[in-house]
């Protein structure tokens, strides 16, 4: 009779709950000094933190709000603006007709655009949330000259300007970009914060 084949001694790999590195033949983390736990047995977490984006468009980390406000700024530039005496501009057509400081406001929503694309880890995002909070103020300047002046403008003429989704939209994008920047680098509480 031969003997039973003798079975190999299975280790048991345990993860440290902090690091998630696995060890054999230890109980407690070298590094970390926490008491080792089975796989199945560790705390789940729903995703990793990020510190870094690598795409674009990527909303997190404050991200989202400066995208859609600025997004709102150049869609509104282009779409109807104002309507006097039964026609219809666009901001893109004032600009053109006389109102050359209202170049300015599309040009400080791609300013934004820009420091987005250049700066996609938390750290740099967050040394530019005075900038981008600054530029949604410089656009703000223009549009509201322009607004003034149009007014008083077609008010000498005995008509009032009627403001089109245009004009309210490049407002909220203004804002929206203003508020969000103030938040501009920061994590949500989903994100491991």
């Amino acid at each position: 009779m031969s003997k039973p084949a003798k079975m190999p001694e299975t280790r048991v790999i345990l993860f440290c709950p902090f690091c998630r590195e696995g060890f054999e033949g230890v109980g407690e983390c070298p590094e970390h000094e926490l008491t080792l736990l089975p796989w199945d047995r560790m705390p789940r977490t729903s995703s990793p933190p990020i510190d870094e984006v690598t795409f674009f468009v990527d909303p997190r980390l404050g991200r989202g709000g400066v995208l859609l406000g600025a997004s709102l700024v150049l869609l509104g530039f282009f779409a109807r603006f104002v309507r006097v005496r039964g026609v219809d501009a666009s901001a893109l057509e004032v600009a053109i007709d006389g109102a050359h400081n209202l170049w300015l406001t599309p040009i400080a929503a791609m300013a934004v655009f820009g420091i987005l694309f250049l700066r996609r880890a938390m750290r740099s995002m967050r040394s530019a949330r005075l900038a981008v909070i600054g530029l949604a103020l410089g656009g703000v300047l223009p549009l509201v000259y322009t607004t003034q002046r149009v007014a008083a403008m077609t008010a000498a003429r005995g008509d009032a300007p009627e403001w089109l989704w245009g004009c309210w939209a490049m407002w909220a994008g203004l804002a929206l970009v203003a508020l969000a920047g103030l938040g501009l680098g920061r994590k949500t509480p989903r994100q491991g914060d």
